[in-house]
């Protein structure tokens, strides 16, 4: 490809917008008698007051939170804005039971309910019934459903646990609830770390034993929920060939640097002159911290995947520096002793505030080793979220490793619940990355091009896809043990020496390395435009015939190819545009296509491609709903009989409310060239305000699938009056 086939930038002329009608319906519900059913209504509140004002915080807060129960078979959700008219605000849906919600309504409006209830009750015409005859239950909402499946509230034995309080608290209500709620959990433990998230979530951690929970969580109304802590671990690697003494260090290509997440990076002689600068979090139970794991991941960031190439060339050629956070340690019996889920949300939130006007990658090596659920999203992965949309930075994360077979391989292996991610692999707005193999031998589990055997797969905890893009991190052979000769290679602690190891640890830092070759390519772009292009712009990697679900489970999107997410080839251009979409209006984007394309001598065939990836804001308190914006496309040719929607249902990834959709289209007859459209809209939930405008990107590529058009030149030539190739920093290429 040529050096300056620089992709095309969409200019703001080829935007317009047309406003469209919103509608909504909301089915009735009907009650036999209006009267009992207020009486009933009438009932429930005065049961919830007794209870609610005897809650130690209840002093405190001008807020009541409430269960709401519609009758079976109806969607709370489906009658949300006659039971918001009553003053309640519904902030979060039931994973389970679609007639369930948990509600927040103020006090002074609490006191208006009970009076518009007199009304419904003793008025002729029960005024207000649209609004009341939903609501089947009010209720305090459940203790025991405040707190983690996982632990046994019965148990005596003290356990760390995190409580949370709700996001929707105001600060000055939420000074005083928490230092109440420190008070009074002294009464069962000493320790207490206690921090406000930016993400507006106030934990507080502990050790406890949990036959004290249910207690707690029945006192303190304010309290969301009460969770156990997670333990965050990272692979060790093998020490294996020595590395060249008389080894050339080339001159650094980017002054870029990435953050690496993890057990520190040892400052040895081949790596000291990378590392910008080195923060530590560790855990008090450390006496140093781990650094084996960091500096293999490093050194992959720094050099990428082929650093065993030195045995023999004798050089490396580094790309960017690196920052490293500290999070791992080793105690006094030489084991590896990994953060808090509370100590690493407050090593990864000080870190990105301090930095992230200049570092925009973060690489996060590391994860829990326990698949996530359906619609649960960990506390790290929601801070991950805030952080990433606010401060517009991108977190890599692994997907995770499967450590032991879980049943034969690959059908039983796979199919397994435990090969799924783990947190904080689930982050909606960050760059998951699996595992796929480069190296094969005799006795391999995977072939080449195919996911790892270790390689945990999705979906996400949305149904999304997850992990997103995949690169190399090892191979095992049989029955499930790894041998250098297949493994992924790295830099030891002390430097003289390669490691070995396998895992998706070390495909992380590969895409970290792509990121910000593409952060630096378009300096003035944000990680939208990152994650798409690496999404965009991938090589298909397979699972094994065996395994009957969806591909995209197991190696999203593919493995991406950064030469093509920096320049267009011969037979393909991308078209490239960064906007933001409002509540009213649709957006038409124009972009054209090459006469040759609808030449009939012309032996062609048309495909398109498009990505589009936006950041939304996510509901900490609203797993169901986490993702709070949407955007639907619509592909619109160019044909005889004037512009025409295309039909895009079997040849699309467009999960709603998962911030990536992808869909190409291919086209042999029936359209002409010139001018086509893309159509964007978008959808809004939960607590988005009526302003609010929803950042996007997005990559239109335009394909010869029969190799004959030089689509590229044609675009330029065609229509150079209308594209021109985008800003770049051609010294970061």
């Amino acid at each position: 490809m040529a050096e300056d086939n620089f992709h095309y930038q969409i200019p703001d002329r080829n935007i317009r917008k047309e406003k469209y009608d919103k509608f909504g319906f909301s089915p009735s519900v009907q009650r036999v008698s209006y009267a009992e059913h207020g009486s009933t209504l009438k009932q429930q509140a005065t049961t919830f007051k007794e209870k609610e004002f005897t809650k130690k915080d209840i002093a405190y807060s001008s807020q009541l939170f409430i269960q709401i129960e519609t009758p079976e078979k109806v969607s709370v959700k489906s009658q949300k804005q006659k039971i918001e008219n009553l003053g309640f605000e519904l902030f979060s849906f039931s994973a389970n039971n679609e007639s369930i919600a948990n509600a927040i309504i103020t006090k002074e409006k609490f006191n208006e309910f009970e009076q518009r209830l007199e009304n419904y009750i003793n008025t002729e015409d029960h005024v207000g019934k649209t609004y009341f005859a939903p609501i089947e239950r009010i209720s305090s909402i459940p203790p025991e459903n405040k707190i983690d499946d996982q632990i046994n509230y019965e148990s005596e034995d003290s356990m760390e646990i995190i409580i949370n309080l709700y996001s929707t608290i105001n600060p000055k209500e939420l000074l005083a609830i928490s230092n109440t709620l420190e008070i009074d959990l002294r009464n069962y433990t000493n320790e207490i770390l206690k921090r406000t998230f930016k993400n507006g979530i106030t934990s507080l951690f502990c050790s406890i034993a949990p036959l004290h929970l249910t207690k707690i969580a029945a006192e303190f109304s304010t309290i969301k929920e009460i969770n156990l802590s997670q333990t965050f671990t990272v692979p060790q690697a093998i020490e294996v060939d020595p590395m060249p003494t008389d080894i050339k260090i080339n001159s650094i290509q980017s002054s870029s640097t990435i953050c690496i997440v993890d057990s520190g990076i040892y400052p040895n002689e081949i790596l000291k002159n990378f590392i910008k600068e080195q923060v530590g979090y560790p855990n008090p139970a450390a006496i140093d911290f781990e650094y084996n794991h960091g500096t293999f991941v490093a050194s992959r960031c720094i050099f990428g995947d082929e650093i065993d190439h030195c045995l023999a060339t004798k050089e490396l050629h580094p790309y960017c520096n690196v920052l490293d956070l500290s999070v791992f340690g080793i105690n006094s019996l030489n084991q590896t002793v990994g953060p808090s889920d509370f100590t690493l949300r407050c090593a990864i939130e000080d870190i990105v505030l301090k930095y992230y006007e200049t570092i925009k990658v973060y690489n996060l090596s590391l994860g829990v080793p326990v698949s996530i659920q359906n619609y649960k999203f960990s506390d790290l992965a929601k801070l991950l979220d805030y952080l990433a949309k606010e401060y517009k930075v991108l977190f890599v994360v692994a997907a995770g490793n499967i450590n032991r077979l879980l049943g034969d391989y690959p059908a039983l292996h796979f199919s397994n619940p435990n090969s799924r991610i783990g947190s904080p692999a689930e982050s909606l707005l960050s760059l998951t990355v699996g595992s796929v193999v480069k190296h094969s031998t005799t006795h391999s589990l995977s072939e080449n091009g195919f996911i790892s055997p270790f390689s945990r797969k999705g979906p996400g905890a949305d149904n999304g896809i997850k992990p997103e893009v995949v690169a190399h991190g090892g191979n095992l052979i049989s029955p499930y043990a790894q041998i250098p000769r297949i493994s992924t290679y790295g830099i030891s602690k002390s430097g003289q020496n390669l490691s070995a190891d396998v895992g998706t640890s070390f495909a992380a830092p590969l895409i970290s390395q792509y990121a910000q070759r593409l952060f630096d390519f378009y300096p003035s772009s944000d990680a939208n435009l990152v994650k798409a292009l690496l999404c965009h712009f991938t090589e298909n990697r397979n699972k094994p015939d065996e395994l009957l679900d969806d591909n995209i489970y197991y190696v999203g999107f593919g493995e991406p190819n950064i030469e093509l997410a920096l320049r267009s080839a011969k037979n393909n251009s991308a078209y490239i545009y960064e906007g933001y979409l409002d509540q009213e209006n649709y957006q038409f984007i124009t972009f054209h296509i090459p006469q040759k394309f609808a030449d009939t001598t012309v032996d062609s065939k048309l495909r398109i491609k498009v990505t589009i990836t936006y950041d939304p804001t996510v509901n900490p308190d609203n797993e169901k709903e986490y993702s709070e914006s949407r955007i639907s496309a619509t592909l619109i040719k160019n044909s005889v009989n004037g512009m025409k929607e295309i039909s895009l249902s079997d040849e699309k990834y467009n999960l709603p409310w998962n911030p990536i959709i992808q869909f190409e289209k291919s086209f042999t007859r029936g359209f002409l060239a010139g001018a086509w459209e893309l159509r964007l809209r978008l959808y809004t939930r939960g607590k988005t305000s009526e302003n609010y405008l929803q950042n996007y990107a997005t990559v239109i590529e335009i394909i010869d699938d029969n190799k004959t058009i030089d689509v590229y030149n044609d675009i330029e030539n065609e229509f150079s009056e209308i594209y021109n190739k985008i800003e770049v920093s051609v010294g970061a290429a």
